[in-house]
């Protein structure tokens, strides 16, 4: 991709599908809050997947890689003028393979953004974002939602927290994105749904379930009074609980395990789960 030393940009992949574009819409709504600068970097593919360099339109006219990455670059930035008009935006173009060179982008970026699918992949999540999940040097925003469904702005930031060190970087982003969006931020902890539950006042959680959130929470609480917070300790699979909470939420941050080559295949269920089940964007730190 062409040269950009803004290390501060929200990055957003595009390669001309829908969800793509989706996924640059949100983009900009959250670099506005963020205050920073909207990178569009398109990676366009064909049909057959192999990064040809032209391909045969319908009509039978020869289209080479170069115009479909204007033409989508085109659109994204069109797109993202209607929304967010005094949002900085630069484009950046490659014939590459997707997920390496959005790989690569992500050293210097704030955030990178994508869509759960690509182009011309209709799975639960297409493998190039499964890809940028699992390596990506920064926070990773998968889009998830319907097309054209408009941006529930005042929904809380929903964040899973179990006290391990990516819970604790989810934590940080998590309080980071509500004061920046101006929302209630909502701390979810899950508990092992098979512990035996004790009977009275305390029904439903144990000492030790509190001292997670309360321990997990009080320095972010500390470095952001402005943000509402509401902890929830529930039973049950995180994955399944942090998805229903999705339904009344704008995003959901999570940590992840370490991105070393070593550990990238012991990629975190329940971010799996998150990005092929969540009914609201995720976010993916740690």
């Amino acid at each position: 991709m062409d040269a950009h030393h803004d290390r501060n940009a929200v990055v957003a992949g595009v390669d001309g599908s829908t969800v793509s574009l989706n996924a640059v819409r949100w983009a900009a709504y959250l670099a506005t809050a963020i205050h920073e600068p909207l990178v569009i970097a398109c990676a366009p593919r064909f049909p057959r997947g192999d990064g040809e360099a032209e391909h045969t339109h319908p009509s039978g006219r020869v289209v080479r890689w170069h115009e479909i990455a204007a033409h989508t670059t085109e659109h994204a930035v069109a797109l993202v003028r209607s929304c967010a008009p005094e949002l900085p935006v630069t484009t950046e173009v490659t014939p590459e393979a997707a997920a390496p060179a959005l790989i690569a982008r992500s050293t210097h970026a704030r955030i990178l953004v994508v869509g759960a699918q690509t182009a011309w992949d209709g799975r639960l999540v297409g493998p190039t974002t499964m890809e940028v999940a699992r390596h990506a040097r920064c926070p990773v925003a998968v889009w998830r939602g319907r097309a054209g469904r408009r941006i529930p702005r005042r929904k809380p930031v929903t964040v899973g927290v179990d006290g391990t060190p990516p819970s604790t970087a989810a934590l940080a982003l998590g309080f980071e994105l509500a004061e920046a969006l101006s929302v209630p931020l909502t701390a979810v902890h899950c508990r092992p749904g098979n512990r035996i539950a004790p009977i009275g006042p305390a029904a439903g959680h144990t000492a030790t379930d509190d001292a997670v959130l309360t321990s997990a929470l009080a320095p972010h609480r500390l470095a952001h009074p402005d943000v509402e917070v509401t902890e929830v300790t529930v039973p049950g699979i995180p994955a399944t609980v942090l998805a229903e909470a999705g339904h009344d939420s704008q995003l959901l941050v999570v940590g992840t395990r370490a991105r070393s080559s070593a550990t990238a295949a012991l990629f975190g269920s329940t971010s799996r789960d998150l990005l092929h089940h969540s009914p609201c964007p995720v976010v993916l730190c740690g």
